[in-house]
């Protein structure tokens, strides 16, 4: 017969490891495709040496924030860089606006697009480069009739635009451009305001806030948890363990909007808590009835997954002659699996889909496999105790090889067969394979071509107490192995003998021992002894 494939304590742990990290590295992709924020968008605002870009309370057109861009006397410039995670098709740019409330100083803006031509996802400024540049013409708050004090809505669409480095003189409208510029996307785009120069007649500094940036379908607020994730929970939890996640909503229209949070569960998940609460008599729905335009807010859910359990008590005997194949399987281990909850965020025009994937670790237990098969006379007893973290068995096996007949008569009825009974005789055969993968502790016992077995086992696996006691009289062949932290031993026989074996591990928080894993042979001496028997 074939000997099962043992790894050691270090392969055990190679492959255990290795498998983790494919599993990471799935977990990582997964969240990548599934995190989606109230913009895609991302923005930076910065400070240099005579100006300063920064996120203020002090004014807000949409929500309490805005961006706030100063200007000392020295200075030329300050900016908003915005960078589109996807690039936007240029002809697909249907909207391009801001909302602007100068406060002092005299100033222009002007809008710089970046578009990638050759696929690559971002500019390039090189000579033979396919990608391109559009500048907006310097415009001051007196030509757009822009006045201080008060928001003031800026429509891109409105501004004249030259191609960087192309013919100098020739302007285009965005319209236009969107036809000259046809399969170029949008990677990058700064929003500028500059100063104006003081060199000659030093005046106050410049100062403006800038809010509600919309570019197409996305919107820019400058608001504490518009770049969090819609959906965030944890990459991974235990089965049966507290998994939080939590849901970020917002209205980004110019109104105030019932916004409604309607959450998927995946069914392998308990609902908990929340908070907020779900609305009256709900468990997944949350109705938030006029939000402030540019307002925002977190839910916090708290879940569990069902964890696997359960437990039995069996016991049984059979006794007989014939043909016999008998086998069992006990396993407390379960495979790790995925959960994935979607929420679905309605805000008006708005609408926005995202769903978290948290990967339910995999339960490492125990396993207990026993079989027999043979001819002859058979009797068995055994009784098994199963529970979520141990396995209990007590099996008495008598077996006797002989000659048995057997009628086939009626499966060979339709095919008019006269050959309707058959002798058989088959050897015995016997295992059981005793694994407690928590403690990386192996027992495992075979026996093969037996004219005759006398089998008494009694076998516990658990997190603490995992222990092997059998006792065999055996006509032919036997392997008996046992693997455990750091040591191996393996024992084969041939003859006719008697072998008494008994293995206990015990774990305690302290310390680990091992007092009895020694294997106890005593063979009666009739025709072969012992073949092999090895201690590592």
């Amino acid at each position: 017969m074939g000997k099962p494939l043992v790894l050691n304590r270090s392969c055990r742990h190679f492959f255990r490891n290795l498998l983790g990290s494919v599993l990471i590295i799935v977990i990582i992709q997964i969240l990548i495709i599934s995190s989606f924020c109230l913009t895609d968008i991302d923005y930076s605002l910065r400070k240099l040496k005579n100006s300063e870009g920064r996120i203020s309370e002090q004014e807000g057109f949409h929500g309490s924030n805005s961006a706030e861009l100063l200007i000392n006397s020295e200075g030329s410039y300050s900016r908003i860089y915005v960078n589109l995670e996807q690039p936007l098709p240029l002809e697909d740019l249907d909207r391009l606006s801001l909302w602007v409330n100068p406060q002092s100083g005299s100033a222009s803006i002007q809008f710089d697009i970046y578009l990638d031509g050759d696929g690559d996802g971002g500019y390039s400024s090189a000579t033979l480069s396919q990608d391109a540049r559009i500048l907006s013409l310097e415009r001051d708050w007196s030509d757009l009739q822009i006045s201080n004090g008060q928001w003031n809505e800026l429509d891109g669409f409105d501004l004249d635009y030259e191609i960087y480095r192309g013919q100098s003189g020739i302007l285009y409208s965005l319209d236009g451009l969107q036809e000259e510029l046809r399969g170029k996307r949008v990677v990058k785009i700064y929003i500028t305001v500059m100063g104006e120069d003081q060199s000659a007649s030093p005046s106050s500094p410049t100062t403006v806030f800038i809010d509600y940036v919309k570019i197409g379908d996305e919107v820019i607020s400058f608001e504490p948890l518009e770049e969090e994730d819609i959906k965030d929970g944890p990459s991974s939890a235990t089965p049966g363990g507290l998994m939080t996640y939590t849901i970020t909503y917002g209205n980004n229209n110019l109104q105030p909007t019932d916004v409604i949070v309607k959450e998927d569960y995946d069914p392998r998940t308990v609902f908990i808590e929340s908070t907020p609460s779900p609305d009256a008599g709900s468990f997944d729905t949350w109705t938030f009835s006029s939000l402030p335009a540019g307002a925002h807010g977190q839910i916090v859910i708290k879940m569990r997954t069902k964890k696997p359990s359960a437990t039995a008590d069996i016991d049984g005997r059979v006794s007989g002659r014939g043909l016999t194949a008998a086998r069992g399987l006990l396993s407390t281990e379960f495979d790790g699996y995925p959960v994935t909850n979607n929420v679905v965020v309605q805000a008006g025009e708005f609408n926005y889909t995202a769903s978290a994937t948290t990967r339910i670790k995999p339960i490492v237990g125990s396993t207990l496999q026993y079989s027999e098969h043979g001819s002859g006379e058979y009797r068995s007893e055994e009784e098994l105790t199963y529970g979520s973290a141990s396995i209990a068995a007590n099996r008495d096996v008598l077996a006797a090889a002989s000659p048995v007949e057997i009628d086939l008569s009626p499966a060979l009825a339709a095919h008019n067969s006269s050959r309707g009974r058959v002798i058989a005789r088959v050897d015995w055969c016997a295992a059981i394979r005793a694994e407690n993968d928590y403690r990386d502790i192996l027992w495992s016992d075979r026996y093969w071509q037996a004219k005759s077995l006398n089998l008494s086992y009694n076998a516990r696996l658990g997190k603490t107490l995992s222990a092997l006691k059998t006792t065999v009289q055996v006509t032919g062949l036997a392997d008996r192995e046992a693997l455990w932290p750091e040591g191996l031993a393996e024992t084969r026989l041939a003859g006719n003998f008697s072998l008494a074996g008994s293995a206990r591990w015990k774990y305690s928080s302290r310390s680990i021992s091992a007092p009895k894993l020694g294997l106890e042979c005593c063979p009666v001496v009739q025709g072969e002894e012992v073949s092999e028997s090895t201690v590592y």
